[in-house]
């Protein structure tokens, strides 16, 4: 059996800030004393730090999935998900494949791989906040060989209902553990909506899903 912690944290001042980063290392710490193999922050979070996260993740002897925000050369954001193992080591990298029409592809980086990744817990697949939308993300990570995924996500709070049912399905059609991870509340910042007037609130109700009579990945 892996336990796993999704780590519902609130953006201090936005997601483009070093302020997240202190907060970010108390919440591993909160985890640790629950002996969690996996801990996986929301989309966007922290976006700073991977020397002092890899640093916690050796401490506390546990995976962590984060999210390292960067600016590229022409004015657009690199989003990078980071999987650390519990040696404090980078085992993977991914961008983010499926740019939400809105306003990310504007602002971010698309990139046009979807890897999966090898821990002592199985093969472990992130899709990030849109790309559980539709269903091929999921099901070319099933059919790699993903044991678990995790959906790391900075989802609106007024359609979270739409977010948990589009989970529940790609549990289903894969029969898959997925792991549903949400920023706590919070209002987008005018830095990332800068060109609308739109000003939505995030977060909320992150959310774990097990296929029905299945306790243990060693069961898939």
């Amino acid at each position: 059996m892996v336990r796993v912690a999704a780590i519902q944290a609130k953006p201090s001042g936005g997601l483009f800030t070093e302020k997240n980063l202190p907060r970010a290392l108390e919440l591993l710490d909160t985890v640790a004393k629950m002996e969690v193999d996996i801990a996986a922050f929301p989309e966007g979070y922290p976006s700073t730090g991977e020397k002092e996260l890899c640093k916690k993740a050796r401490e506390i002897n546990s995976y962590v999935i984060a999210t390292l925000l960067q600016k590229t050369q022409n004015d657009k954001y690199g989003s990078t998900c980071i999987l650390i193992s519990p040696n404090g080591e980078v085992i993977g990298r991914q961008g983010k494949t499926t740019l939400l029409w809105v306003f990310e592809e504007g602002l971010f980086e698309p990139v046009d791989s979807l890897p999966l990744h090898d821990t002592v817990h199985g093969k472990v697949g992130i899709l990030r906040c849109s790309e559980i939308i539709y269903p091929e993300p999921m099901s070319m990570l099933s059919m790699m060989g993903a044991d678990i995924i995790f959906v790391v996500s900075n989802w609106n709070a007024n359609v979270i209902h739409l977010w948990h049912r589009i989970i529940l399905v790609r549990s289903w059609e894969n029969w898959m553990p997925i792991i549903g991870v949400n920023t706590a509340e919070w209002i987008k910042s005018r830095l990332v909506y800068a060109d609308f007037e739109l000003e939505p609130r995030y977060g909320g109700y992150s959310i774990i899903v097990v296929p029905e009579d299945i306790t243990s990945i060693d069961e898939f």
